[in-house]
């Protein structure tokens, strides 16, 4: 579904250059798009990694970085539901970047769907998009280009597929050979438990606790104020709102990911809020 939100979005940017015109598009200055799913994938997918290949096939084509966009988001989610992407667009027509520039087709959409719905935006306003790992075609109006485009991104839409499918057989064949299995080794996270039998369940006394803080956080609340309204100490509410177990598929979940994905997002616009 095209994304209204976000169409709004770039019509008060456009309004708004009747009285402060935006500059002409050059393709020769671009913009930075990086993103990780989780903070698991971020080990393997850093953004440092994907910024310094970003910058590698700058130099190599003659181009010039003006701005540049990370978050952490699902790459199955459309354009109106990460910021990062929709800020992208935004620079783009703010800097006169006429390139928006990820390090390959994965870090922009790990669906064909999500894809095709962010390349048509960037293309209805000019902005074409690159690949730092130089599988580009010869222009956006090019069939061949448009083709292998297409096809690039069914083959990773195809791939995430069978990962997730991998990984929930292992999951279940772990299971199976170890019903006593946990989220992670070491000492259990606040909100789970064991039970008599050794099993990990989630503990619905405190799993509440977690939730409230996860609630706070994203709505704005800093971490100081949430763990004061708790009664915890703040290094241990820092600490658990960055626990990706929370949002684990299956019967541990006890944070929806998109909470945790606000939360994470809340906490990133803490740290550049300046002094």
């Amino acid at each position: 579904m095209y994304n209204l939100r976000y169409n709004a979005r770039c019509l008060l940017v456009i309004r708004d250059a009747t009285v402060n015109p935006l500059p002409s598009l050059d393709g020769n200055r671009c913009v930075v798009y990086r993103r990780v799913s989780s903070a698991e994938q971020e080990r393997a997918s850093g953004p440092a990694r994907q910024r310094a290949a970003c910058e590698r096939f700058a130099t190599a084509n003659g181009l010039t970085i003006v701005a540049d966009a990370f978050e952490d988001r699902s790459g199955t989610l459309p354009m109106g539901d990460r910021p990062a992407l929709s800020e992208a667009l935004t620079k783009c027509l703010e800097h006169g970047a006429g390139v928006l520039l990820v390090e390959e087709r994965t870090r922009l959409a790990r669906d064909e769907f999500a894809a095709h719905d962010a390349l048509r935006t960037f293309a209805h306003a000019g902005v074409r998009v690159l690949y730092a790992d130089g599988s580009n075609g010869n222009g956006s109006s090019d069939p061949a280009g448009m083709l292998l485009d297409g096809i690039g991104h069914a083959i990773a839409a195809y791939d995430r597929r069978v990962i997730v499918a991998r990984m929930a057989a292992g999951r279940r064949a772990k299971a199976q050979r170890s019903p006593r299995s946990r989220p992670q080794g070491g000492r259990l996270p606040y909100g789970y438990r064991r039970t008599r039998t050794g099993d990990v369940e989630v503990d619905q006394a405190t799993a509440p606790d977690v939730r409230r803080a996860f609630d706070r956080v994203r709505n704005g609340t800093s971490v100081r104020s949430a763990a004061a309204d708790l009664g915890w100490h703040p290094t241990m509410l820092a600490r658990m709102i960055k626990r990706p177990e929370y949002k684990m598929a299956g019967s541990w979940r006890i944070v929806d990911p998109r909470v945790w994905n606000d939360a994470q997002d809340a906490l990133m616009r803490r740290r550049k809020r300046p002094a």
